[in-house]
């Protein structure tokens, strides 16, 4: 850990020492969600590391990023402590994807820190995430790595593969121990036995989450359709009695727009009829220039 760590890092002083610490931050109270980190240590002069490894693409990854160094920030709060200062230890998070991260373009190693925008400064080195997204490395030949830390990440990508000591052995010393740890030709029966019963598990557990996320995408397709009808339901019904409505006004409209023009024609022709009866013109003609009928003329 301390050679993968110097090699990641390049620090300005050596890591003398490395602490394994309790991977677990439990929540201060029900309401907060506490975190289980893959891996989490302590450097010597106090720094800490979170280790994490992704096997799959993960919804929101990013955000689930903040919050484990959030965490692991607000969990060295000094808790009845007046004097404390809000002074910080340092938090790194080092993530290895098996994957490339949504919305960023690819990027086999990746920096994460605070920034000023308008100055480019740093605005602290005490919170840094490092993206290690290992597709990169798979099957390229062993000259395409040309850092320290992509000699690592190559040989983790390939190891289950190879069959004879892991490269750049020259460069980097330790993975002659690295490899030799991690040899399945090493291994006891007992030992191997334990790895395939871990690969089985792992694999149970890959094939379980599929069957569940299967379910639950048929479960969430059912609950959608009925809430989309009901949903179009309502809202078809609103439009239609708001489309009725302006319909109705329209043909309104029109409909007494057509009733006041014939009213209008009615009362002129009536109005003419008057007129010609008190010159005293006949009935017959004033039905003849009118077209009202006889009785409609003796009523005037």
């Amino acid at each position: 850990m301390i050679a993968f760590l110097t090699d990641l890092l390049n620090p300005k002083s050596p890591i003398e020492d490395v602490i394994f610490i309790d991977k677990d931050i439990v929540a201060d109270s029900e309401e907060i969600r506490g975190v289980i980190y893959d891996l989490r240590c302590r450097t010597a002069d106090g720094g800490e590391f979170i280790v994490e490894m992704q096997n799959k693409g993960q919804l929101n990854f990013s955000d689930r990023i903040l919050f484990y160094l959030s965490r692991s920030f607000s969990s060295q709060e000094y808790k009845g402590n007046s004097t404390w200062d809000y002074e910080l230890n340092p938090v790194y998070g080092v993530f290895f994807m098996n994957f490339h991260m949504k919305g960023l373009k690819p990027q086999s190693i990746r920096t994460i820190q605070l920034k000023v925008d308008e100055t480019g400064e740093v605005f602290t080195e005490k919170l840094k995430a490092f993206t290690l997204e290992l597709p990169d490395y798979k099957g390229k030949p062993t000259d395409y790595p040309k850092l320290p830390i992509e000699y690592w990440l190559y040989n983790l990508v390939n190891m289950e593969t190879m069959t004879t000591a892991l490269p750049f052995q020259a460069q980097q010393p330790i993975f002659g121990r690295v490899g030799g740890i991690s040899e399945l030709v090493h291994m006891s029966d007992e030992e191997r036995m334990r790895y395939n019963i871990s690969l089985d598990t792992y694999r149970t557990n890959l094939s379980v989450m599929k069957n569940e996320r299967k379910e639950g995408h048929e479960e969430g397709l059912k609950k959608g359709l009925k809430k989309g009808r009901e949903e179009g339901l309502k809202e078809g019904q609103k439009k239609g009695r708001e489309e009725g409505l302006k319909e109705g006004q329209k043909k309104g409209r029109e409909e007494g727009l057509k009733e006041g023009q014939k009213k209008g024609r009615e009362e002129e022709k009536l109005s003419i009829a008057r007129n010609a009866k008190s010159l005293g013109m006949s009935i017959e003609q004033i039905a003849s220039l009118t077209g009202l009928s006889v009785s409609e003329i003796e009523k005037l």
